[in-house]
């Protein structure tokens, strides 16, 4: 689907041009995408550029899917073997990207936990209607652990230690998409452009009004959608996690989609949403993830010390705390109602 965003804008000084913003929208990999950019100056080729980003979506997709039995990853969960397997180049690189940032932040961003997101409910299998027991919980996360997972780049093949070793790339796999159509568009090339795949963002130069595009952070709230901050982007990626919108409550107890490698539950402290800024949207989407599990101070320690632009957002009473690396306050536009 496209459409042409066209909006008069004007100043003090007179009349300025006419924005010719083109849009690009639609669903790919079970949630919404939407493209924004500027033409260049000698046109574009709509038609084919939309079916282009479609066609990038779709292949991301049917390779790193957990909800599609034919998809490249659900059948290399199900090959038990301990042979090296060779995969695709963007599989794998896929992989890489996961392994890296599961050593950055000592196991918390963890691909191989799927069997304890699917134990919890929250894979592709209903909500259980009990909590899972801590024996089966003990023996699916016994079956866990990015370390089982081997990788050989001069063949770009990978190699289980485990024979029902489970990958899931829910946690960086739509930020890896939003990258693969950031390329397709700079090769085109556009200069101007914001890209969302379910939240997972990229963004180069500006936006139709000759400014730089402007994010708004999410209040973590279940109940409403508001904006708590508003973030000017420039040339880079950017990926939020939180509890707050993937949940059920059993027992008055509530559990987040959000599963600790190193317990095999829910977290449960108060950090309720991270925010990361990155070249690359998906290694933002794994870092965000990665740190959400840590906790505010642990997290922000680990950024701190790592590099990462993060910005954390801490229940306290009944509002929120903000807090945010020394890298990340550049970006900050301010509280959404400034």
């Amino acid at each position: 689907m496209i459409r042409v965003s066209c909006l008069l804008l004007f100043s003090a000084c007179g009349s300025q041009p006419q924005d010719a913003t083109l849009e690009f929208s639609g669903i790919s990999m079970g949630t919404g995408y939407t493209v924004k950019l500027l033409p260049p100056a000698d046109g574009i080729d709509t038609a084919s550029l939309g079916k282009k980003i479609s066609a990038i979506l779709e292949s991301v997709d049917t390779r790193m899917s957990t909800y599609l039995p034919g998809s490249e990853l659900s059948r290399l969960n199900s090959n038990p073997s301990l042979e090296w397997i060779p995969v695709s180049p963007e599989l794998f690189t896929v992989l890489q990207l996961a392994l890296e940032v599961s050593r950055i932040t000592n196991g918390t961003f963890d691909i191989t936990v799927g069997r304890l997101v699917n134990l919890w409910g929250f894979g592709p299998e209903q909500v259980p209607e009990t909590i899972p027991d801590e024996g089966t919980i003990r023996r699916e996360a016994e079956k866990t652990g990015y370390f089982k997972l081997r990788l050989d780049a001069a063949t770009s093949s990978i190699r289980k230690t485990q024979p029902d070793l489970y990958i899931d790339l829910s946690g960086i796999a739509q930020g890896y998409a939003a990258d693969r159509v950031a390329d397709a568009l700079d090769a085109v090339p556009v200069e101007n452009y914001l890209i969302d795949v379910s939240g997972e963002i990229r963004a180069s130069g500006h936006n139709g009004s000759g400014q730089e595009w402007r994010i708004g952070i999410e209040k973590p709230d279940s109940g409403v959608r508001t904006v708590k901050r508003i973030i000017e982007l420039r040339r880079s990626g950017m990926a939020t996690s939180g509890d707050y919108r993937n949940f059920y409550v059993r027992n008055g107890k509530r559990y987040a989609h959000i599963i600790d490698p190193r317990t095999g539950h829910p977290i449960e402290h108060q950090l309720a949403s991270v925010s990361v800024l990155h070249e690359s949207a998906a290694l933002a989407d794994a870092l965000a993830t990665g740190l959400l599990v840590l906790g505010t101070e642990p997290a922000r320690t680990l950024a701190e010390q790592n590099g990462i632009a993060a910005y954390f957002l801490t229940r306290s009473g009944e509002g929120f705390t903000e807090s945010y690396t020394p890298l990340f306050a550049p970006y900050l536009a301010g509280d959404a109602g400034e």
